[in-house]
């Protein structure tokens, strides 16, 4: 016991100074962070509710894309030769040409944008492999086309 109270005597002050550093560390570091987060309050997104307008736009058909699980792809139900699973070359020419066509009736004023402008809505069972679906996706993209959905089976 003697040897406790002789070592506790040897020890004026305890030296706080690396708490202190660490504390201020740990502010700094938590009052950037929560800076960066952006609240889902603030972001910007549309929800789907009624037609803002009382005429009716009936838009032309969009694209239908399956999936099958034995590898075929079918474009609004004619079959997609795929020559590479990763490039989709067929598909994408077929999307860039309907959409091209589509841009023309727009620009020349046949149909407005809304009546136009390509959706694509892909749909795939449930046993079709994960990389066709992103080629699939990929091949949207090539093909300048925004406007994805996917279906329910």
């Amino acid at each position: 016991m003697e040897a406790f109270k002789k070592i506790l005597g040897d020890v004026d002050e305890v030296d706080l100074t690396p708490m202190i550093d660490v504390t201020f560390l740990l502010l700094i570091y938590f009052m950037v962070t929560t800076m960066l987060v952006q609240p889902e309050s603030q972001l910007s997104f549309q929800l789907p509710g009624k037609p803002q307008s009382n005429d009716s736009i009936t838009p032309m058909d969009s694209a239908k894309i399956n999936s099958l699980s034995d590898g075929t792809i079918t474009l609004n139900g004619s079959p997609i030769p795929v020559d590479d699973p990763f490039e989709l070359t067929q598909l994408i020419t077929n999307l860039s040409n309907t959409k091209k066509l589509r841009d023309t009736l727009i620009q020349t004023g046949q149909k407005s944008k809304e009546e136009a402008e390509l959706k694509v809505e892909i749909e795939t069972d449930g046993l079709s492999d994960h990389q066709t679906f992103v080629s699939i996706l990929n091949a949207c993209s090539a093909a300048n086309i925004d406007k994805v959905s996917l279906m329910i089976p």
